[in-house]
C-alpha cells in the first residue's frame, strides 16, 4: 500500500472522542480514504491511503454530472476476544460488482475490493467500538472521476472507501407512507443496483412521507401502485399467521445482504419465510381476519426496524407485536458479532496492521 510520508500507519482517536452509544450513524468519519484508481489503458493501480480532507471533488466528472457511481455498505465488528472481523464481506463485494456492471463501470476484482476493505479497517482499527457496543461502517464507492462533459463511459475511475464508526442500533419503530404517485424504480431500471441514482429518485418520496407525519416511505410497484417493494433504505418483511413474507427480487429492489441473513436465521428457527408479492389489499384483509402479525425492515445501517403501520391516505394498516422482531434482532446481532456463530462462514477476520 502506498502511504504519503506524513501519514501514520494507524489513525489515532481524537482525545474528545464520544462514547460508542453517542456515535449515531455517519456523523464521525475516519480521517483516511483507502483508494485504488482504474485507468482504461492500464487497469487497476496499487492501493493507496489518502487524507480524507485532501480528496479532490471533480465537479465535471461523470459521477457528479451523470451519476456514474455505485457503492456498498458493510460493517466490521469487534468480537469478545477483541479481534476484528468483517461481516459478509464477499457478498457485499459481489453486489458491488453487479452494480458496477449494470452502470458499465470497470468491475473491480473481488480480491481487490476485499483487500481495500481490510486495509480500511486496519488503518482505522482504533475506531472500531468495543464488542457489543457498535461497529465500523465501510462505504466502498466506485465512481467516474475523469472530467469531461458529455455522456459516455469514463476513462478514469476510482474505488474509494470511507469509514464511519457507529453505535449499536436498537430496533426503532417507524410508520411508513405507501407512496401512491411517485416511482423510485421500474422493471428494467436501476432498482437492483446500489447506485446514487436510486437514492436521488427516493428523496421526494421520503419528504412526502414526512410531510404526512410518517417516518419513511414504502415504495409500491410502478404499474399498479398496489404491491409493496421496499422502504427508503430497507427491505420489508411481514408476518401473516405463522409465516413470514418478503417481496421477491424482481429487479426493482435491492438484494439486501441483511435480508438474506434474516431469511437464513428464520429458516434455522423453523419459521417459514417466502418471497411473495404483498399487496396492500392482502395486508388489509389479513388485518381484518386477525392473522396479521409483526412487520419490520432490514438493512446494514439499521439492522432491524419495527414497522408499526403503513398508510396511503385511504387506509392505515397496523401491525401487532408477536415477539418475532426481538427474536430476529437478537439472532442477527449475535451472528454479526460472533465469528462462527451457528457454524456459518459469515465473518472474515481482519489481522492487525503489520501482522
Amino acid at each position: 500500500m502506498q502511504l504519503p510520508p506524513e501519514v501514520p500507519l494507524l489513525a489515532q482517536l481524537p482525545p474528545d472522542w464520544p462514547a460508542p452509544e453517542a456515535l449515531g450513524f455517519g456523523q464521525y468519519l475516519g480521517p483516511y480514504l483507502v483508494e485504488c484508481q482504474h485507468r482504461a489503458e492500464g487497469g487497476w493501480g496499487a492501493p493507496c491511503l489518502t487524507p480524507r480532507a485532501a480528496s479532490p471533488l471533480p465537479v465535471a466528472s461523470g459521477a457528479t454530472q451523470y451519476g456514474l457511481s455505485v457503492f456498498e455498505g458493510l460493517k466490521a465488528y469487534r468480537d469478545a476476544s477483541d479481534g476484528i472481523h468483517l461481516f459478509r464481506a464477499p457478498e457485499h463485494a459481489q453486489r458491488l460488482q453487479r452494480s458496477a456492471e449494470r452502470l458499465h463501470l470497470p468491475v473491480p476484482p473481488q480480491a481487490l475490493i476485499l483487500q481495500l476493505c481490510r486495509l480500511a479497517v486496519q488503518v482505522h482499527a482504533d475506531y472500531v467500538p468495543p464488542h457489543g457496543r457498535g461497529s465500523l461502517y465501510l462505504r466502498p464507492t466506485l465512481f467516474a472521476e475523469e472530467e469531461c462533459l458529455g455522456l459516455r463511459p469514463a476513462m478514469r475511475h476510482r474505488l474509494s472507501i470511507v469509514v464511519t464508526p457507529c453505535g449499536d442500533p436498537l430496533p426503532k419503530s417507524v410508520r411508513l407512507w405507501a407512496e401512491p404517485e411517485l416511482i423510485r424504480a421500474a422493471p428494467g431500471g436501476l432498482g437492483a443496483a446500489k447506485t446514487g441514482a436510486n437514492y436521488a429518485a427516493g428523496i421526494g418520496g421520503l419528504l412526502r412521507a414526512k410531510e404526512r407525519g410518517y417516518d419513511d416511505v414504502a415504495w409500491l410497484d410502478a404499474a399498479t401502485h398496489t404491491q409493496l417493494g421496499e422502504a427508503g433504505t430497507m427491505n420489508l418483511f411481514v408476518q401473516i399467521g405463522d409465516e413470514v413474507f418478503t417481496p421477491p427480487l424482481d429487479g426493482t429492489i435491492l438484494a439486501g445482504i441483511t435480508r438474506d441473513c434474516v431469511m437464513t436465521l428464520l429458516a434455522e428457527r423453523g419459521i417459514a419465510c417466502h418471497e411473495r408479492v404483498l399487496t396492500l389489499a392482502a395486508l388489509t384483509q389479513a388485518g381484518t381476519e386477525g392473522t396479521l402479525g409483526s412487520a419490520f425492515g432490514t438493512g446494514t445501517a439499521a439492522r432491524i426496524a419495527r414497522i408499526t403501520a403503513i398508510g396511503d391516505g385511504q387506509r392505515e394498516i397496523r401491525f401487532r407485536e408477536t415477539g418475532l422482531i426481538e427474536s430476529v434482532h437478537a439472532a442477527l446481532k449475535r451472528a454479526q458479532e460472533t465469528p462462527g456463530d451457528g457454524g456459518r462462514a459469515w465473518c472474515d477476520t481482519v489481522e492487525p496492521m503489520g501482522a
